[in-house]
């Protein structure tokens, strides 16, 4: 945005993609682990310190941090693997997953369903 040139590369939209994706799922599995702490601490208040003790943070972080790369990595990676054609022009302020799959060549159809399961 601070560039005169207000276009982007494949390579850098698929990055920008990842990120965008990853980050966004990190932050729900993070709420997730809020609420775990939150519910240790209501439920079990004696053995919180027990529970929750720095070795078990550690683990759910990275825990968070390895189901966020399993699970947005694969549709990531299939989407860059496809042929696009076309002007490869996108009209948005960001890239979207929806709109790469639209300039894609072929079928997507198995992309598209993964992404919805996911």
């Amino acid at each position: 945005l601070l560039t005169e040139r207000k276009t982007i590369s494949l390579p850098g939209c698929f990055l920008q993609m990842l990120l965008f994706y990853c980050l966004g799922t990190c932050t729900l599995f993070y709420m997730a682990v809020m609420s775990l702490d939150r519910y240790v601490a209501i439920c079990q208040p004696l053995h919180y310190a027990a529970i929750m003790n720095s070795r078990f943070c550690l683990q759910l972080l990275l825990g968070c941090w390895a189901l966020t790369f399993l699970l947005m990595f694969p549709p990531t990676i299939m989407t860059v693997q496809l042929p696009f054609c076309g002007p490869n022009v996108m009209n948005h302020f960001y890239c979207d997953a929806s709109l790469l799959l639209q300039l894609s060549c072929t079928d997507t159809g198995f992309i598209e369903e993964l992404m919805f399961i996911i």
